[in-house]
């Protein structure tokens, strides 16, 4: 092998020991300042519909609208760079078609306590959904599940874990990381939707539009091939992550959420 080649191979080996190296030294230490942007939130706790459902002096701050006991609750859990208030804008006309609609700050995020990790947003969204089985009366199986981008980690982990009367999607992605390596590289793969998906039992709805360009498409349409029936999936075309419900038109997402949730009933 001459020996021009060889140093050149050397310096690609280096190149790729340090890449993977630093990988994984993000994956350990760095990866919630790069995986997480919390979004401080101008409402207060004198907010119409604010409530605190937090236990031991930690506060978790929770935004709860339509009647006390709806039809069913959807329990939604906000993206990235949103609080819970901004995440239900859309979701807010189901309340006068008899539903509840729910949503929590996640740990760091509007007026929650804390600073935003993965474990924290599944504690904050369980806390929510026992919040509306033990305050509010309702069952289980009547609260359906609505994650948005990052939300919808907390999503699927909250199906696969708990009783739930249905599961929504929103741009979701294989695992947070995948996002941006595709395939696993880090030693850790927080929210991995991929690996959960298959232990979600009850019927799924995913939203994705064809133009998204935080989360590819690809990653909806290959976590729907790996879910169980009963499952839908709505294609946006030209919808991108934070305006395809524009794209799709408000009466026409609306309409297949309250078809998915009539089903169910």
């Amino acid at each position: 092998m001459p020996e021009i080649l060889k140093v050149v191979l050397k310096r690609v080996l280096r190149i790729v020991v340090l890449v993977f190296v630093g990988a994984y030294l993000i994956g350990c230490f760095a990866i919630n300042s790069v995986m997480f942007h919390p979004k401080r939130g101008w409402y207060d706790e004198t907010t119409p519909h604010y409530v605190d459902i937090g236990t031991n002096g930690v506060k978790i701050a929770a935004y709860v609208l339509g009647p006390e006991r709806g039809k069913k609750a959807i329990l939604r859990c906000h993206g990235n760079a949103e609080d819970m208030v901004m995440s239900v804008w859309a979701l807010e006309d189901l309340t006068a078609f008899g539903y509840t609609v729910a949503s929590v700050d996640y740990p760091g995020y509007g007026l929650s306590d804390g600073s935003p990790d993965e474990e924290g947003c599944y504690r904050v969204v369980h806390r929510l959904y026992d919040w509306l089985i033990d305050t509010r009366g309702f069952k289980p199986e009547d609260i359906v599940v609505d994650g948005f981008s990052i939300g919808t980690g907390s999503a699927v982990e909250l199906a696969a874990t708990k009783p739930v009367g249905g599961l929504i999607l929103e741009a979701p992605f294989l695992s947070a990381p995948r996002v941006v390596t595709h395939v696993r590289i880090l030693p850790i793969d927080p929210f991995p939707n991929l690996k959960r998906i298959g232990d979600v039992k009850c019927p799924k709805l995913f939203f994705h539009g064809t133009a998204d360009g935080v989360i590819p498409y690809a990653h909806g349409k290959e976590l729907f091939a790996c879910a169980a029936e009963p499952k839908e999936f709505v294609t946006i075309e030209g919808g991108n992550h934070n305006d395809f419900v524009l794209v799709m038109g408000i009466e026409a997402y609306l309409g297949r959420i309250r078809q998915f949730l009539a089903k169910e009933n």
